[in-house]
């Protein structure tokens, strides 16, 4: 399970040494998530011990967006840029499907 050979006598001396080699997390944040919510994530995986990984997804919504728009002919703005609710509600989605499972 943690990557060790057969032979091997390695014991986790505590329950975040074991999380560390078994839990790998990653923030997956825009230009529109807070600073707060990076820390919070990295302040989780640090109490579980987890492997913690934190990236930009910026291009690839600009990817979705840009794609959309070519399809459609208009840029969905966020409802606080004009936008309306149906924009706004589109252009959320679009982040949260821009990350991989």
């Amino acid at each position: 399970m943690c990557g060790e050979p057969e032979e091997s006598t390695w014991v986790p001396g505590t329950p975040q040494e074991l999380a560390g080699r078994i839990f790998h997390t990653c923030f997956m944040g825009t230009k529109n998530s807070s600073a707060e919510t990076r820390a919070r994530a990295k302040d989780l995986a640090d109490a579980i011990g987890a492997y913690h990984i934190d990236l930009n997804m910026d291009s690839l919504v600009k990817a979705v967006t840009d794609l959309f728009s070519f399809v459609t002919g208009k840029m969905p703005q966020f409802r606080a840029h004009g936008g309306t609710k149906t924009e706004n509600l589109a252009l959320q989605n679009i982040q949260v499907c821009a990350c991989p499972t």
